[in-house]
């Protein structure tokens, strides 16, 4: 594993804005709203006998970071390169400021036979580098994407409505991303691809923000997939993130991999939180129908989740390697967080199911490394996960449904 490697792209990625770099220095203080509720930002495709491809992205919030996804790359790449380098910074100061907003919604026209849907509400979510059905590839691919907060929220109250990323009936190739709350972390996941060069990801999410009597709410991140035509293999992914650092990363689905892929996702929270109160509602991913199906739904509710490097029906003749690791050393006293539920349901086959469905509520919860239906042929996979928990907590209350 690049250990080394992986903590000089980290640090170089956090040390200054590349490429798309986007950097929030602003000062909100008593702010209001200045036409009332934010209606929500929605992205609706739409249906056609003929369609192949359809993209599309709903952002609503605060630097939510959807950058360099490709959506079904096929053939295009065969002697090239591809890369995306996507950053946010955020060193915002905000007291008694208030956003409330209805939600992002992202759904996926019918009879596409390439989709992908991303829905993005809160503030600073990482969708980027992520690939939906990019074949035939002998380039390379490569996705540096980070987030950083040191913002400073007092007496701040978020009301965030739901994101929720649907997918349209009868499309083949289908990946469904919803996050909603603050630095969910989706990054360089493949579905149904096959790159007979190199395709890498170097995800970094770091907290170290200050908020003290912050108020959050956040309705529920909800990623569902569509149902099939009844005759051809339904490839899917449907990945829900709700809370705080979910760092659901480098999971590959449905993908055939000739040469190498690699993975490393970093969760880093030194943040400080005195009498924060948030509320989810509940992430929940869901997995549509087929005649047979290759699918693989991930839902994280909490804080620091780490679903990280699984794989799902993939076969690897080269090698795939995965460096997972979160690492709290955050201080709390008197916090209360309510999470309703993390729920991941597949979907019905009448033939082949090749199915993974993880859900993960609370803190820390390290479901990485975790392989289903995977050939490995002549290749090889390393995964290495960590989750360090190094926090304070004084008076704090979770609560589960």
């Amino acid at each position: 594993m690049r250990t080394g490697a992986v903590r000089r792209a980290r640090d170089a990625a956090l040390a200054a804005v590349a490429f798309a770099g986007l950097l929030s220095t602003g000062v909100s203080a008593g702010a209001e709203e200045p036409d009332g509720p934010d209606g929500g930002a929605k992205a609706v495709g739409g249906s056609g006998v003929a369609e192949v491809f359809d993209q599309n992205t709903a952002l609503d919030g605060r630097q939510n970071n959807a950058c360099g996804f490709f959506s079904s790359s096929a053939g295009s790449l065969f002697d090239g390169l591809s890369e995306a380098g996507c950053e946010t910074i955020d060193q915002s100061h905000s007291v008694d400021a208030s956003s409330t907003a209805d939600g992002a919604e992202a759904v996926g026209g019918d009879d596409a036979v390439y989709q992908q849907n991303f829905a993005e509400e809160g503030r600073q979510n990482n969708i980027c580098g992520n690939t939906n059905s990019a074949l035939d590839s002998p380039g390379e691919m490569k996705a540096d994407c980070a987030a950083r907060d040191t913002s400073k929220n007092k007496g701040t109250v978020t009301d965030n409505g739901g994101a929720q990323a649907t997918g349209g009936e009868s499309s083949f190739y289908q990946q469904n991303l919803a996050q909603e709350g603050r630095q969910n972390n989706a990054c360089g996941n493949t579905n149904d691809s096959t790159v007979s060069g190199e395709t890498d990801a170097d995800c970094v999410a770091l907290d170290s923000s200050k908020n003290k009597g912050t108020v959050t709410d956040n309705g529920g991140a909800q990623a569902t997939g569509g149902d099939g035509d009844g005759v051809s293999i339904l490839n899917e992914q449907n990945l829900a993130q709700e809370g705080r650092q979910n760092n659901a990363c480098g999971n590959t689905n449905n993908s055939g991999v000739p040469g190498s892929t690699e993975a490393d996702c970093v969760a880093l929270d030194s943040s400080k939180n005195k009498g924060t109160v948030t509320h989810n509602g509940g992430a929940q991913a869901t997995g549509g129908d087929g005649l047979g199906a290759a699918q693989q739904n991930l839902a994280q509710e909490g804080r620091q989740n780490n679903a990280c490097g699984n794989t799902n029906n993939s076969g690897v003749l080269g090698s795939t390697e995965a460096d997972c690791v979160a690492l709290d050393s955050s201080k709390n006293k008197g916090t209360v967080t309510h999470n309703g539920g993390a729920q991941a349901t597949g979907g019905d086959s009448a033939a082949t199911l090749i199915q993974q469905n993880i859900a993960q509520e609370g803190r820390q919860n390290n479901a990485c490394g975790n392989t289903s239906g995977l050939s490995l042929d002549s290749g090889r996979m390393n995964v290495q996960c960590s989750a360090v928990d190094e926090s304070t907590d004084v008076k704090s209350r979770p609560h589960h449904k």
